[in-house]
């Protein structure tokens, strides 16, 4: 529905005081039960977008992986997502050294057989 490019790049404030410009616009004419019924349909388009926003975020964070609660049960007893079985993310470094060695003689073997060649 918009491009790239909305809301534009504006510093908090001038964004702020860009919606404090369109509030005085929508007022007109309007009495105060007007006021309050377009101010609340405002409010209900913007609690809308930051609904839909929350559920799109949650959703990417799942995917992603990144939906971490450290304050859950899970997380306290250590079995969180920092935990593989009894390995924690920094006892597995010697696995990655190990990897890494073994990828580096590969590559070095590879050099070896293209250079016979």
């Amino acid at each position: 529905m918009f491009d790239s490019n909305f809301p534009p790049n504006l510093d908090p404030q001038s964004f702020a005081l860009l919606g404090v410009a369109v509030a005085v616009c929508c007022l007109g004419d309007l009495n105060a039960n007007e006021q309050n019924s377009v101010g609340n349909w405002f409010e209900l388009v913007g609690q809308y977008i930051l609904t839909h926003a929350a559920q799109q975020q949650l959703i990417e964070s799942r995917i992603e992986k990144f939906n971490i609660n450290i304050n859950s049960k899970k997380s306290k007893s250590g079995k969180g997502p920092f935990v593989n079985g009894n390995k924690s993310n920094q006892t597995q470094r010697d696995e990655v050294d190990l990897i890494l060695t073994t990828l580096k003689k590969m590559q070095n073997e590879l050099e070896k057989m293209k250079n016979n060649n």
